[in-house]
């Protein structure tokens, strides 16, 4: 008699008992028996007794009819693991459990010959299972059972959006059906019978990666996922794509946060939530929940400023929010500086300023290049530092040194107050070619920014030239060092929580698939991205230590 006893460990912890008599005649079940023992304390191992090697395990759509196909698992002998995928949406109250089916083999007691037996089990996967294969002789081989879909076991919220047509481009939004699983989190939450949300594509060189970007907006202000540092209409889900580690944009936001701790200037970095989205019935892949970077509460704090308020010359001076931007050009509010500067004018929005604010704001930051390149720059009363404060752009410099990001220069936020001459560097974005990921920058792990990173650096050039403000960097650097020490911790802490997700995202998308031209090549594997960016960060530390000391 062959016996398969198998113990599952979820809420209800049931013993199913399959008893087989051994047969030399068709693949064919003889019985099958179900017992149900109850809730035991200490959920024992699930085993199967056999006599070699699992030749088949899969999950068949003829005994679960909520699945679009069947779902066949890849057996790793050597590494004693079994695997399944499935990234289609399972209809189901129950999604988790599932009929599982299995072969295995067994002596044929006249012939002596192995033939193979067919069983099944009904299987919670949300939890990996473990499965021990016994031989004749008593040797026990034990395979951990895998069912990789986010929906099931996800360690991370899931958006699940049903958009009503296709999601084409990043100017027309698309109405949708939203339902927010906060798996584990109990605010900001949505679902399907609510008011639809809007979503369109979004993004410059990202927008054209198979992995897609997207911004989405509530139709009232809203903070998904317990986010309650800002309620807005607007958010973004930042694809990742070319990042085959998926963290770099996070931990960029963990430098700012580090960085920001102990400041008194205006501060906001973006927010880090990292989801699992489906849309439209398939699994999309992992990607990061974060702010729209735009003048409101929570995020960019400065006066609102509308088209209603031209004429009013006590209101004209603020709040703006400029874009160092070098993809200005097709930007509907945008200037160049006398110098060659692309700017884009991200406050007041391009479809309710006046023609006068958009003027006066051309006018005074050709008023701060002037400054910057005047020939007492350095003077702290009538140069640059009379129109910059001076320890955000400090800590604007270290978090994009720290990070080696070779667009710092490209694309740069300020911000500015009525009645306030300082602008405000940051909030800071846009890092998924960062951290060594950007193979048009050799050797970017020991190499300045300041020199090495994309041009336009004519501010970051001029501004090197001030003993006193390479000073402040160094003395900055050395103030928050211990801090920036210990980022590879939170390389860790992300890893561990990405880990399911990952795996998902990845079976979604080919992890050595790399479309982004200008983009490092990409990994063999999730691990080896993680461990690339680790020695970045700890070569990254020691590089930056000597250079700003040097100073």
């Amino acid at each position: 008699m062959l016996c398969i006893k198998f113990i599952t460990s979820c809420d209800v912890k049931m013993i199913f008992n399959v008893c087989y008599p051994k047969i030399c005649s068709f693949i064919t079940i003889i019985c099958l028996v179900v017992c149900i023992n109850g809730c035991l304390k200490d959920p024992s191992e699930k085993t199967i007794e056999a006599d070699g090697e699992f030749p088949k395990f899969w999950i068949k759509s003829s005994l679960n009819t909520a699945l679009s196909h069947d779902i066949e698992f890849t057996i790793d002998h050597d590494n004693l693991v079994l695997e399944g995928v499935y990234l289609h949406w399972i209809e189901s109250e129950n999604p988790s459990q599932m009929m599982a089916s299995f072969d295995i083999p067994a002596i044929d007691e006249a012939s002596g010959d192995v033939v193979i037996q067919s069983g099944e089990m009904l299987v919670d996967f949300k939890q990996p299972v473990t499965i021990a294969s016994t031989d004749e002789n008593g040797a026990t081989r034990t395979y951990s059972v895998t069912l990789i879909c986010p929906q099931i076991n996800a360690t991370l919220p899931i958006l699940r959006i049903d958009a009503d047509g296709p999601i084409h481009n990043k100017v027309d939004y698309v109405k949708a059906k939203l339902e927010i699983v906060g798996n584990g989190i109990n605010e900001g939450l949505w679902d399907f019978s609510r008011e639809k949300i809007q979503i369109r594509l979004r993004g410059n060189s990202t927008l054209w990666l198979p992995k897609k970007p997207f911004r989405i907006r509530f139709p009232e202000k809203y903070s998904p996922l317990g986010l309650n540092h800002a309620k807005e209409r607007n958010w973004v889900l930042l694809a990742n794509d070319c990042d085959k580690s998926l963290i770099r944009n996070a931990m960029a936001f963990q430098i700012s946060r580090i960085m920001q701790s102990d400041v008194l200037y205006r501060q906001f970095t973006p927010c880090t939530q990292f989801v699992d989205l489906y849309l439209n019935g398939m699994y999309e892949g992992n990607y990061h929940l974060t702010d729209q970077v735009q003048v409101n509460p929570g995020r960019v704090e400065v006066q609102k400023l509308v088209k209603s308020d031209a004429g009013d010359l006590s209101q004209i001076t603020g709040g703006y929010l400029l874009e160092m931007d070098g993809f200005a050009d097709p930007e509907p509010l945008w200037f160049r500086s006398p110098r060659g500067m692309k700017v884009t004018i991200k406050h007041p929005d391009n479809d309710d300023y006046a023609t006068e604010q958009a003027s006066w704001i051309t006018n005074y930051f050709t008023t701060i290049e002037n400054a910057l390149f005047s020939d007492d720059f350095k003077n702290p009363v009538t140069g640059w530092r009379k129109y910059i404060e001076q320890t955000s752009w400090v800590d604007y410099c270290i978090i994009n040194e720290m990070s080696g990001n070779s667009d710092a220069w490209w694309s740069t936020f300020m911000s500015k107050e009525r009645n306030d001459d300082y602008f405000v560097m940051g909030p800071i974005w846009d890092f998924d070619i960062a951290f060594n990921n950007d193979k048009r920058i050799s050797n970017a792990t020991n190499r300045l920014m300041a020199e090495a990173a994309h041009d336009p650096k004519l501010w970051i050039n001029r501004l090197m030239q001030d003993e006193t403000f390479k000073a402040e960097m160094k003395k900055r650097w050395n103030e928050k060092k211990s801090e920036l020490f210990r980022l590879y911790e939170y390389v860790d802490e992300l890893a561990l929580l990405l880990d399911m997700s990952q795996k998902a995202n990845f079976n979604r998308w080919d992890i050595q698939q790399q479309k982004l031209g200008h983009a490092n090549p990409a990994p063999d594997s999730y691990q080896e991205a993680i461990t690339q960016l680790k020695s970045y960060l700890e070569e990254r530390y020691r590089f930056l230590d000597g250079e700003f000391n040097k100073w």
